[in-house]
């Protein structure tokens, strides 16, 4: 998948978003990789600014232990430049129930533990804490889902929460959707939504990071 906007004049920007999705399902288990770049700049009255310089890279495999109930080892990656966060490395696991599974329509309820490690680029303070390198134990709990709406219009939207137990104790919530229009077999017109919340980010940043894209997605592969 590919978003691209710029402008001219006064004011000249530019911002780029390119993701990818691998997946590959069996009756035994499944295997989801994803991964996105997101870069964003703008100059105003000559300065040269960074808006934004972020990507993040998910792995997740599942085993299905019934038709319903599956286990489940999820690693993600992700980094962001202009918050100084140079990697944040999380490792999940616990188990997950299919309570919709047809053609057209998915949703899933996952739950379990979950370890984080944030490194910023420069000291940061966070909670009267200045470091470079904060971690956190906590639990995990999601839900996903797919719903395909009509023959050519499909929807799929994944929630996260990371609350932590001990450590620093934020509270991470990322929330991801897209909704898709076919053009045919191959290409979809896609608008996408993510948001990453954070409850207790260092002193002089948001809690939350908003984003929104229009763009094409290419599909490549069976069913």
């Amino acid at each position: 998948g590919a978003a691209f906007a710029a402008s001219a004049g006064n004011n000249e920007s530019t911002s780029a978003l390119v993701s990818f999705e691998l997946g590959r399902a069996t009756l035994v288990d499944r295997v989801n990789l994803n991964g996105n770049v997101n870069n964003g700049r703008s100059v105003v009255d000559g300065e040269r600014k960074t808006t934004s310089d972020k990507w993040g890279l998910n792995g997740q495999y599942d085993y299905n232990v019934s038709i319903q109930l599956y286990s489940f080892v999820k690693l993600g990656f992700e980094s962001d430049k202009v918050a100084h966060l140079s990697l944040r490395s999380t490792v999940a696991g616990g188990a997950g129930y299919k309570l919709v599974d047809t053609k057209d329509d998915i949703f899933s309820l996952l739950g379990g533990f979950a370890y984080s490690t944030d490194r910023y680029s420069e000291p940061v303070t966070i909670d009267n804490v200045t470091g470079t390198r904060f971690s956190r134990p906590s639990l995990f709990v999601g839900e996903e889902s797919q719903h395909q709406i009509t023959a050519s219009t499909s929807f799929k939207q994944r929630l996260e929460v990371y609350p932590g137990v001990s450590g620093d104790r934020a509270k991470i919530v990322k929330f991801t959707a897209g909704l898709g229009v076919a053009i045919n077999s191959s290409i979809n017109l896609t608008v996408g939504l993510t948001d990453t919340y954070n409850s207790n980010p260092p002193d002089g940043q948001k809690r939350n990071d908003v984003g929104l894209f229009t763009g094409v997605n290419v599909r490549f592969g069976a069913d």
